[in-house]
């Protein structure tokens, strides 16, 4: 048994008789997650059998972007049809600028790193990818398009996007806003104005890019709620390259260094599978586990869950 601790998570990589034996309740360093090694070597019901849930370890959330902004909207609840409004009202009042430039210039990147930087530092777990792709993402500049919005000549928000003419997709890559501007729900409006963009320029989907498939721990709940609520629905990360392929069958412990509740988005009807862009897309494939310390079964209700084949609760100890 092999325990590590990844941003607070402590966790114990354990073989199948180390599972059968709960090993991990040896172990001097109280212990969050059980990860099974090898899992892909065992099925589904051995692994259920055993306590453990599958999940891939990279998913990418997809949506079409239906043949004008009318169509899409449409298909969004009165709610966040309301929020995309409010955020184009906070524009027009404010009297800020959205642009959409396509290529990604050194002060463009730069302009855009200042806001993710401060955003990044408010966050208990953030990750400063952006920065760490900077000479990458300008290594590759005329296959980005930035959707920037200004007061006076100073971004307030931003959204960087991968133009994939071979997918037919437009994926977001990075996002963020100053403060003020986030809770004037202006990075909804800027999205929406992306997807339009994406429509002029020919391309079938949008993609509001990859997180992992535990929302609690690096990335949180509500950015589940964000983007399941703009109309997104998982898929395997693995359709987009071999490099986000792989699973972890993992059995939840505790929520000391989760969030309650947090979301687990397994495998569902894919795991085993070679799923193929865009054919993935038709029809829920993923499950979702729901991990909570109370056995509140309205939790659901709090989850925009109809982009899944089914949802449960999962009660683990705090």
């Amino acid at each position: 048994m092999e325990i590590s601790e990844q941003d607070g998570l402590v966790i114990a990589l354990v073989d199948p008789y180390e599972a059968e034996t709960n090993a991990w309740e040896e172990s001097d360093t109280p212990v969050d997650v059980a990860r099974l090694a090898g899992s892909e070597n065992l099925d589904e019901a051995t692994l259920t059998h055993m306590g453990f849930v599958t999940r891939p370890k990279w998913v990418n959330w997809v949506a079409p972007l239906q043949s004008s902004e009318e169509e899409y909207l449409s298909a969004l609840s009165g709610t966040e049809r309301r929020n995309i409004r409010l955020g184009r009202r906070f524009i027009q009042e404010e009297k800020l600028r959205v642009d959409v430039r396509v290529g990604i210039t050194e002060p463009l990147i730069d302009e855009f790193l200042v806001l993710y930087d401060a955003q990044v530092a408010g966050m208990p777990r953030g990750k400063n990818i952006a920065r760490e792709w900077r000479a990458r993402l300008l290594a590759a500049s005329s296959e980005y398009a930035c959707v920037g919005v200004y007061s006076g000549a100073a971004m307030v928000a931003g959204s960087l996007w991968w133009i994939r003419h071979e997918e037919s997709l437009l994926q977001l890559r990075f996002s963020a806003a100053s403060a003020n501007a986030r809770l004037s729900r202006v990075m909804r409006a800027t999205y929406v104005k992306a997807f339009q963009f994406a429509r002029e320029a020919g391309l079938t989907f949008a993609s509001l890019g990859n997180d992992p498939s535990l929302f609690g721990h690096i990335v949180q709940p509500g950015l589940f709620n964000f983007k399941s609520r703009l109309g997104f629905t998982v898929i395997p990360s693995q359709v987009f390259g071999p490099n986000l392929a792989g699973e972890f069958a993992d059995r939840f412990l505790r929520l000391r260094s989760l969030s309650d509740p947090s979301l687990v988005v397994t495998w569902g009807r894919h795991r085993g599978a070679s799923p193929s862009w865009p054919a993935v897309t038709a029809g829920p494939g993923h499950d979702l586990i729901l991990l909570s310390g109370t056995p509140d079964m309205e939790l659901g209700s709090t989850y925009r869950t109809d982009g899944f084949r089914e949802s449960r609760l999962l009660t683990v100890p705090e």
